[in-house]
């Protein structure tokens, strides 16, 4: 993350969140405030396997290596049996017994933020602290609670304790005030988007791999590996058919998971061993090069808000391929900026991957496009002063943000 000036002391905010402290997008979340200068606490049920820098860690149940991830510590063949809705609805129970609103008190934050609607927002909701904010982070609201009576009743008593909610994407925006019943003002569009350091590199590295010519029909598949929901298993089959267009055509998938023998085999068992290669775990910078050296990223979820690899890819030049969800129509404009399929269609997913990797043309007009797009809708450190302005409006504190952040 590039250098970011730190508040005076006088403006210092004491901010307090509950989420899941080994996940990568409340970290993100987390360090831009840290880097801020402010006194960064987060509330966790055990304690994370690797405490984020700089934050003070206030472990409800400490056990090290558990995470603070919803439902962590649950006892197997109880509350681990339940549905989902009843799952948070136990915990909800486990997590103020353990001290949740004693741990808020005790901290006494400026304002007290909760990242995912119907795990960690309804967990904090036990603090009956105000004031109070919560983020949606996709299958919170595009899933769960689209799908579940329960839930939806979850993400709707949350959203009417909450101050303030926010969101990653504008289609999820319209979700939580037309389905959810939150009030229009009460929502914001707030992207957890790209720093500005790694915009910079990015082009850096773009003008250098220019002047050493074309890229390779290599394409790039970069999310999670945990769940069935990112369709992993659709993209490696669509390379059978990739392979008969473009004999050259090759699949690097990066990240990891519980899914990757299952991968893996599948990748085997269609012939596709020196076409699809599982590369791991990268960097932020393995992978900024990685998107780099690609011709193409496919992301074709089942449902999505704003994926963050999405905007590094994009950023990056890699050509973006993407399910045709409400949620992705904002980002991704199809034909022009990136190409838009149908859910678990491999053939078309197939189809597709073909023709950006035939149409140089395509990709070359995206690259400035994608750029421009991610430079104006998801900046990190803009989109962060946009959250601390309204942090400091919550709090009714005066802040020494540019008035222009709070949008």
């Amino acid at each position: 993350m590039s250098a970011i000036e730190p508040v005076s002391v006088d403006h210092r905010l004491r901010i307090c969140v509950a989420g899941d402290l080994d996940g990568i997008h409340t970290r993100s979340w987390l360090s831009y405030f840290v880097a801020r200068g402010h006194d960064v606490h987060a509330i966790a049920y055990r304690t994370p396997a690797r405490p984020p820098e700089g934050v003070t860690v206030h472990a409800l149940r400490p056990a090290a290596g558990s995470g603070g991830r919803p439902g962590s510590g649950a006892r197997p063949g109880l509350v681990s049996r339940l549905p989902p809705g009843l799952q948070r609805l136990a915990n909800l129970l486990r997590y103020r017994h353990a001290g949740l609103p004693a741990a808020v008190e005790e901290i006494a934050p400026d304002v007290l933020h909760a990242h995912y609607l119907v795990e960690h927002g309804l967990y904090a909701t036990s603090a009956n602290f105000r004031p109070y904010i919560v983020s949606a982070w996709g299958s919170d609201v595009l899933v769960d609670a689209a799908t579940s009576t329960l839930n939806r009743a979850i993400a709707r008593f949350v959203l009417r304790r909450a101050s303030l909610a926010t969101a990653n994407n504008r289609h999820m925006v319209r979700e939580m005030v037309q389905q959810l019943g939150a009030a229009p003002a009460d929502v914001q569009h707030i992207v957890l988007g790209v720093s500005r350091d790694y915009i910079a590199s990015a082009e850096r590295a773009l003008g250098e791999a220019a002047s050493h010519g074309g890229r390779t029909a290599t394409i790039i598949s970069s999310r999670s590996l945990d769940s069935p929901l990112y369709n992993v298993d659709t993209i490696i089959r669509s390379m059978a058919r990739v392979r008969g267009h473009t004999p050259g055509a090759r699949l690097v998938i990066a990240g990891d998971g519980r899914l990757r023998p299952k991968l893996e085999a599948l990748a085997e068992s269609l012939g596709l061993r020196d076409t699809v290669h599982f590369a791991g775990q990268l960097s932020q910078e393995e992978l900024q090069r990685a998107f780099i050296d690609a011709g193409v990223f496919v992301s074709v979820p089942s449902s999505d808000g704003t994926s963050v690899a999405l905007l590094q890819a994009m950023v990056a030049g890699a050509f973006p391929i993407v399910s045709d969800l409400p949620s992705q129509r904002e980002l991704v404009d199809d034909g022009v900026s990136g190409l838009r399929v149908p859910v678990r269609d491999e053939r078309a997913l197939a189809d597709a991957i073909a023709r950006a990797l035939g149409d140089g043309e395509l990709r070359h007009n995206a690259v400035g496009r994608n750029r421009a797009f991610v430079e104006e809708y998801g900046v990190l450190e803009t989109n962060m002063a946009r959250m601390e302005a309204w942090y400091y409006r919550l709090a009714g504190r005066t802040s020494e943000a540019d008035p222009a952040a709070s949008g």
